[in-house]
C-alpha cells in the first residue's frame, strides 16, 4: 500500500490580510483569510498539516547539524559528539551556557500561535461538534506537545491560552505562568484530547494523531513531571505519576507486541507494518527523504560512545560487568575484543563492534568480491564479530559494513588521530555510534547519493513499556510481573537474561551512582540502553537531579593492548597511563591504555552546576520584558 505522507511543508495560511475602512468591510476572493480559511472539516486538516513539522525540527530529538545524533543524548555525556571543529562541542559540560548566548533559540512562542489560530477557528466554523471536539484535540495534542518541551527547558514560562494580538500589551508583557499552572493546563489539554479525538484519527490506514498518539504524549509527560516533582522537592508529584500509570498500562494493553528486531525500528523502510509504532515519520523515495543513513556511513558524523557509556551495558547473564563472570574486558591486558564479548545485543546494534578484513577502504563492493573479505591466515579473532552479526541480524544488516559509496569498511574502530585523518565511520575515541544502518537502501545513497528513506518512530511502545515501569518504581509498585510485562521482554529480545527483581540489592553493581537506589538505576539502565540514540537523555538526568553524576563522567575511547597499537591505531594516538591519575580524579587503574586521541577526550570538563536543570531565559528576552525574572542561578 502506498504511504501517505503527513509531513509537508505547509504554505497554507502563512499570513492573513484583510481589508477595512469606515464604510466598507469584506473579505478578498483571492487571498487567504482567517474567515475564509476555516470553514469546513478538510479546512482543517490542511491547516493540520503545517503543524506535524515540530516532529522534524524537535530540537531534543533529532539530528544536529554540527556532526552528531540525538543532541539529548550528547548533552546528557550519553554520547560524545567528538567534531574537532568544535573540541568543547558540549557546552553544559564546559560551562559555556550563558544567558547572554544567541544560540538557544527555543524561546519561542511562533509555534503556540500558529495552533491557537487554528484553535480560535474553530467554534465559528460550520462543521459538526464531534469535527470540532477532534480538530480542537488535535490542536491541544500539539500545544501540549510544545508546552511540554518549554517547560523541560525553563519551568515558569507564558501560558498563552488564545491569539495574542498587538493590543494585548498585558500578555505580551507579562510575567512568566508558574511550573504548576503550566503542568495542570498540559495535562488537562491532553486528557481533553484523549477523551474527544477520533480513536484512529485520520482513518485507520493513516498516520496522524488519534487517540494512542495522545496516550502516549501523556504517558511521557506525566512521567517527566511526576519525576521532575518528586526530586526536586514540589508538590503533587504522584498526581502525575498516577496519570503516566493508568495511560502507560492502557497502551500496553493495546501494543501487547514489539518488533521481533531492535534494529528494525530505526532501519526500515516503512514501519506501518512493524509491532508497537504508534506514531512515525514516513518517507517516500525522490519526495520526503533523509539523508541520516548515509552521513553515519561517510566522515562527517562524529557521535560515539564513550568507555562510561559502553561499561553500563549488561552482560548476557543480566549482571553488570563489574560482577559478570561473563565479562572478559577487565584489566590493562584487555583488547576491545574482550570488551565486547558476551555483551548486550544492543551494544552492538549502537556500537560497531570491532573487526578487521583484507579490505582497504577504497574497495568497492560488488558481486564478485562481496563474500571475499577474509584471506586464509589472518587472525580468526578479528571476524568473530562479523559471523556473530551476521549470526544475530536478518539479511538487510549484515556485516562487514559499507561505506555510502559503498566500498568495505575494512575495520573497526577506526580512530581519527587528527582532524586530518578523514575517512568513513571513524572518529577520535573509537566507540562509533550508527543507528541507522542497513543494506537495504544501499542503492539510495551509493555513488554519492544522499537521501535514503528510513522511516522513524516518533512513539513507540518500548518508550511506554519504560515510562511504565518507572513510574511503577516511583510509586512504590514495582515488582516480578511489571519487570516481566516490560524490562524482560525488552531483554529477551536483546539476549540478555531476565530481571531478577530479587536479586537487585546495593551489591547487584558496585559502580552506580552510590545516590540512587539499586532498584531505580537498573531501571534507568535499562531506559538508557534501549532508547540511547533517540535524545531522551539530557531531559532524563535533569528530571532525576543526577547531572552532576553523569557529568563528571570523563569520555574515554577504546582500550588496546601496547601490541596492537601502532599497527591497528597508529602512534599519532594517545593512551591513558598511570601517571593520569595524579591529575584526574575521574581516571582508574582500570582505564590504563584507553585512547584519549584529541579535543575533550584530553580532560575532564567543567561539571555540572545545580541551576543547569533549567536554561536561562535569553538576555535579549529580559531586555525586551522587564516583567520576566531569571532563573535562579543565571544571574
Amino acid at each position: 500500500m502506498k504511504k501517505k505522507i503527513i509531513y509537508l511543508a505547509s504554505a497554507f495560511l502563512v499570513s492573513f490580510t484583510g481589508c477595512n475602512d469606515d464604510f466598507l468591510e469584506y473579505l478578498p476572493k483571492t487571498d487567504l483569510t482567517e474567515e475564509t480559511a476555516f470553514i469546513t472539516y478538510d479546512n482543517f486538516r490542511t491547516y493540520s498539516w503545517g503543524l506535524y513539522g515540530i516532529f522534524g525540527n524537535s530540537i531534543m530529538r533529532q539530528y544536529i547539524s554540527n556532526g552528531s545524533y540525538a543532541p539529548g543524548d550528547v548533552l546528557a555525556n550519553y554520547l560524545y559528539s567528538s567534531n574537532s571543529t568544535n573540541t568543547q562541542s558540549n557546552q553544559w559540560q564546559w560551562n559555556n551556557i550563558t544567558s547572554s548566548m544567541n544560540t538557544d533559540d527555543s524561546w519561542n512562542f511562533d509555534y503556540i500561535r500558529k495552533v491557537n489560530i487554528m484553535l480560535h477557528n474553530i467554534d465559528d466554523s460550520k462543521m459538526k461538534d464531534v469535527e470540532k471536539e477532534h480538530w480542537r484535540s488535535v490542536g491541544l495534542f500539539f500545544r501540549a506537545y510544545r508546552y511540554y518541551d518549554l517547560l523541560a527547558r525553563y519551568g515558569d514560562v507564558p501560558w498563552l491560552e488564545d491569539v495574542v494580538g498587538d493590543d494585548d500589551v498585558d500578555i505580551l508583557y507579562g510575567e512568566r505562568t508558574s511550573r504548576d499552572i503550566v503542568a495542570a493546563n498540559i495535562l488537562r489539554d491532553l486528557k481533553y484530547a484523549e477523551e474527544n479525538i477520533y480513536v484512529d484519527g485520520e482513518g485507520s490506514d493513516t498516520n496522524t494523531i488519534n487517540r494512542n498518539v495522545v496516550r502516549a504524549l501523556l504517558s511521557r509527560f506525566c512521567l517527566f513531571e511526576g519525576t521532575w516533582r518528586k526530586y526536586h522537592s514540589l508538590s503533587d508529584a504522584e498526581l502525575y505519576l498516577k496519570e503516566c500509570e493508568r495511560i502507560s498500562k492502557l497502551l500496553l494493553d493495546a501494543y501487547p507486541t514489539i518488533a521481533t528486531n531492535y534494529v528494525d525500528l530505526w532501519s526500515s523502510d516503512d514501519l506501518s507494518q512493524l509491532p508497537g509504532i504508534i506514531l512515525y515519520k514516513q518517507h517516500e523515495s525522490n519526495l520526503i527523504m533523509t539523508g541520516l543513513p548515509r552521513g553515519e556511513r561517510g566522515g562527517g558524523m562524529y557521535t560515539s560512545m564513550h568507555a562510561r557509556t559502553v561499561g553500563r551495558y549488561l552482560c548476557q547473564d543480566g549482571k553488570p560487568i563489574a560482577t559478570s563472570k561473563l565479562y572478559e574486558g577487565a584489566g590493562a591486558q584487555a583488547s576491545v575484543n574482550d570488551e565486547f564479548k558476551n555483551r548486550d545485543h544492543r551494544l552492538y546494534w549502537r556500537c560497531i563492534p570491532p573487526y578487521k578484513t583484507n579490505k582497504g577502504n577504497a574497495v568497492s563492493v560488488t558481486e564478485d568480491n562481496k563474500d571475499s573479505w577474509w584471506t586464509e591466515g589472518m587472525d580468526p579473532k578479528d571476524r568473530y564479530y562479523i559471523d556473530y552479526m551476521n549470526k544475530i541480524n536478518d539479511e538487510n544488516h549484515q556485516f562487514p559494513l559499507r561505506t555510502w559509496q559503498p566500498h568495505f569498511l575494512s575495520r573497526v574502530p577506526m580512530i581519527q588521530t587528527s582532524s586530518h585523518s578523514w575517512g568513513p565511520m571513524r572518529n577520535y575515541g573509537g566507540y562509533y555510534f550508527y543507528m541507522y544502518y542497513s543494506t537495504y537502501n544501499e542503492e539510495n545513497i551509493q555513488a554519492g547519493g544522499v537521501f535514503a528513506t528510513t522511516d522513524y518512530p516518533i512513539f513507540h511502545i518500548e518508550e511506554v513499556m519504560l515510562n511504565y515501569a518507572e513510574c511503577m518504581y516511583e510509586l512504590g509498585k514495582f515488582d516480578q510481573p511489571i519487570a516481566d510485562l516490560t524490562i524482560n521482554k525488552l531483554r529477551a529480545r536483546a539476549n540478555v537474561a531476565a530481571m531478577n527483581v530479587g536479586e537487585i540489592n546495593e551489591s547487584f553493581d558496585p559502580d552506580r551512582d552510590p545516590v540512587v537506589h539499586p532498584m531505580a538505576w537498573e531501571i534507568r539502565r535499562e531506559r538508557m540502553v534501549e532508547l540511547i540514540g533517540e535524545g531522551f537523555g539530557f531531559y532524563d538526568i535533569r528530571r532525576w537531579n543526577r547531572g552532576e553524576y553523569f557529568m563528571n563522567q570523563r569520555p574515554l575511547g577504546v582500550r588496546v593492548t601496547e601490541s596492537e597499537r601502532d599497527d591497528y591505531f597508529g602512534k599519532a594516538s594517545i593512551f591513558v597511563t598511570e601517571a593520569d591519575f595524579n591529575v584526574d580524579a575521574s581516571v582508574t587503574k582500570e582505564d590504563i591504555g584507553r585512547v584519549v586521541c584529541v579535543g575533550d577526550f584530553v580532560k575532564q570538563g567543567k561539571g555540572w552546576k545545580d541551576y543547569y536543570n533549567l536554561n536561562p531565559i535569553p538576555k535579549t528576552q529580559l531586555v525586551l520584558n522587564k516583567n520576566l525574572e531569571q532563573n535562579p542561578g543565571w544571574d
